[in-house]
């Protein structure tokens, strides 16, 4: 039991040191050497943990992305809401929490150019509300749906943070998400409620303490 609590520890240690490496230096310029500098690991131990970078980035965006959704469902009433609502909701602190700093932002561009990871996130997204789709599409379309949602995902990220002043991150929600209830078949009178719906309990519920990195 001792053992696996130090593993667990040994594991927190490392994300967290990722995050603040990640949120000062970047992506790129942050090494598997550079998190062995700073937490004290032997490389054979932290490959261990995470093989590649490009792991712990994913289980980053993978706890950041659990912690929304637990929000968002400790704070409403979420056996009223499906799941696509309930999506709609965690998007919103999910921009917020990217697209409103400066650095977090910097990060995420490199993510955005990094279209494996990218993917994986999408994925993680969208696909265990595929049943709740109002019209029922073919598992095919679904993916279909899902790669083009990614592909405009990165798109507006991108033209956000490379002119930030362009537009509010609340803008920029729900320009994407109209998008994306498009591409689901959602009706567009839906995705609006939903939208709406999602920035009224923004507006209500403060969730600023959750962020992707520091």
């Amino acid at each position: 039991m001792k053992k696996y609590k130090k593993g667990l520890q040994t594991e927190r240690i490392i994300l967290q040191t990722a995050k603040t490496l990640f949120y000062n230096n970047g992506y790129s310029k942050t090494s598997m050497r550079d998190i062995c500098a700073e937490t004290g690991i032997q490389l054979g131990t932290l490959t261990y943990y995470f093989k590649k970078k490009k792991d712990i980035a994913e289980r980053i965006y993978s706890e950041f992305i659990v912690r929304l959704m637990s929000f968002v469902r400790t704070k409403s009433h979420h056996n009223q809401m499906n799941g696509i609502q309930l999506n709609f909701h965690k998007q919103v602190y999910h921009y917020h929490a990217i697209y409103s700093d400066p650095k977090t932002r910097a990060f995420h561009a490199e993510m955005l150019h990094s279209e494996y990871i990218y993917e994986e996130i999408i994925l993680k997204l969208y696909n265990p509300y595929f049943r709740d789709l109002p019209n029922r599409m073919s598992k095919e379309d679904f993916d279909t749906a899902v790669f083009a949602d990614s592909c405009l995902r990165k798109e507006f990220g991108l033209r956000y943070i490379n002119a930030p002043q362009s537009q509010t991150v609340p803008e920029l929600y729900t320009t994407i998400q109209t998008l994306t209830g498009r591409l689901m078949r959602i009706p567009e009178e839906t995705t609006q409620q939903y939208i709406q719906e999602a920035l009224a309990f923004f507006n209500d519920h403060d969730g600023s303490g959750i962020r992707l990195l520091i």
